[in-house]
């Protein structure tokens, strides 16, 4: 196919440098939602410890997979990631499945930032959920008022990224100090309080789940912590716009640096918020449950209430992170497919002003602005559907690397992975363990019937557009697809 060393990035957007990168990558990760649902995780494994373990072992296992990319996204620093590497890697049809699933990921994460965002601004004003509700989904009401809040926040995020990625950065470069302060407050004032014996017991059902033993528990949090340890990944998306002067070398090294910070972290909010109280009182307190948590900690004096708020500042800076963050990466990865023209021409329309991508923008809207409508009753099966698309992403990058690795050794790679093909190896082994617990009924991680149905509904939109594109797909030459894809000097 291509050769190794002609990429040569010519955007000339430039407005992002490294520090910028990891915030983008480390505030995806982080923000997920820990705030809101920590308490949940401790519900759904059978306890603290049962959770500790999984984020850990998560972790650790997620490693291989941020070398994948490291070593990937340097050599072809183009908008789209995923999507390049497996053009280049596997050709044209791997290709879109890859980035389709990926894109997935990024779409579920919009609508459930959304939903949590106005759970968390309701507990902060309750009038947002007064008066009679509009309709109820699964059986959880939707209110009025907090609809109209969730459509003008979801419209803020849009407009954000719609006038350019050094603005979108720059936010998310300071919201993700606001978030790293604060949840470091919140881990040195539970750790204040922690008593080792809270973490007991080690395991117990407590009706949320079908596992029955420790491991079970392992598994079933195991299944779900790909949706929460995703974002390192959204760096390869706005690669493109790191300029010339960006240290490729360095870049990898901040992949890889995202993963391990992010799983620190998480490890220590668990620990922290486990030993805090007894873990079975902790997992009945409403949400945003961390906040909830201090003021029976400490009471309702300076502290109690100081930490209250801290805590849902907290909340909002980590929800707010990695819905502007997901929303950038899946804006460009669709950009990327468009480009390679594995969906239609539409996604890769540029503003005329903005220079950024209005078609993919605008699908990326409509995916922010369903999650106020739909509410809490549809977050779990969004969690696992966004997390199995994760980790069928990260396989295909893993595939990747390994096959690049032998018909293209010598491909300019500006980071070399450790172990080489062996590191790849394990990602992919890791990540397609994963990707078969979350299919097969009866197994901890199963998605659900529900999730299995977004999933497939989800892969026939994607044929649609696939199939749907091919004569713009054959109306350029393979050479012109090629240079349009990796933003190749004619």
């Amino acid at each position: 196919m291509m050769g190794g060393n002609n990429m040569v990035n010519k955007s000339k957007l430039g407005s992002m440098n490294l520090v910028d990168f990891f915030m983008l990558g480390f505030g995806s990760m982080v923000g997920v939602g820990w705030s809101v649902a920590v308490n949940g995780w401790f519900a759904s494994g059978g306890g603290p410890l049962t959770t500790l373990i999984a984020f850990f072992i998560g972790t650790l296992l997620m490693i291989p997979i941020g070398f994948c990319y490291a070593e990937l996204t340097p050599a072809m620093p183009v908008a789209g990631g995923a999507v390049a590497f497996a053009y280049k890697a596997f050709g044209t049809f791997p290709s879109f499945l890859s980035g389709w699933f990926i894109a997935l990921a990024y779409i579920t994460v919009l609508p459930w930032e959304a939903i949590y965002i106005n759970d968390v601004l309701a507990l902060m004003f309750p009038i947002l959920k007064t008066g009679n509700p509009l309709y109820s989904i699964a059986g959880v009401p939707i209110y009025g008022k907090g609809l109209v809040i969730g459509i003008i926040l979801s419209t803020m995020v849009i407009a954000l990224n719609w006038v350019g990625s050094k603005v979108a950065a720059k936010v998310q470069t300071y919201l993700t100090g606001l978030l790293a302060i604060t949840g470091g407050l919140i881990i040195i004032f539970a750790l204040f309080k922690a008593n080792p014996a809270n973490l007991q017991p080690t395991y117990v059902n407590v009706g949320k789940g079908t596992h029955k033993s420790f491991f079970g528990g392992v598994v079933a949090i195991f299944a779900m912590a790909p949706f929460f340890l995703a974002g390192f990944d959204t760096i390869p998306q706005g690669v493109e716009e790191g300029g010339a002067k960006i240290n490729y070398t360095n870049l990898g090294k901040v992949l890889v640096g995202c993963i391990i910070a992010a799983g620190g972290f998480y490890c220590l909010i668990i620990l922290s918020t486990g030993m805090a109280m007894p873990w079975q009182e902790f997992v009945e307190l409403k949400r945003p449950a961390i906040a909830l948590m201090f003021p029976v900690l400490y009471g309702d004096g300076f502290i109690g209430s100081c930490m209250y708020w801290v805590a849902l500042i907290a909340a909002l800076a980590g929800l707010l992170t990695t819905w502007n963050g997901l929303y950038m990466a899946s804006a460009r990865l669709l950009l990327g497919m468009s480009r390679a023209r594995l969906i239609p021409a539409f996604f890769s329309t540029i503003h005329p002003k903005y220079g950024t991508p209005k078609g993919a923008n605008c699908f990326s809207a409509i995916a922010t602005l369903i999650g106020p409508f739909i509410g809490m009753g549809v977050i779990d099966p969004l969690t696992i559907v966004g997390a199995t698309a994760f980790v069928i992403g990260w396989f295909a990058v893993a595939l990747c690397a390994i096959r690049l690795r032998k018909t293209d050794p010598h491909m300019k790679r500006p980071f070399k992975m450790p172990g080489g093909i062996k590191t790849a190896g394990i990602g992919a082994l890791v990540s397609g363990a994963i990707i078969l617990s979350t299919f097969i009924p009866g197994l901890p991680g199963f998605m659900g019937n529900l999730g299995v149905s977004i999933f497939f509904i989800w892969i026939v939109l994607g044929l649609l557009f696939y199939f749907g594109s091919s004569k713009y797909r054959n109306a350029v030459s393979e050479e012109e697809r090629i240079a349009s894809i990796f933003k190749l000097k004619k």
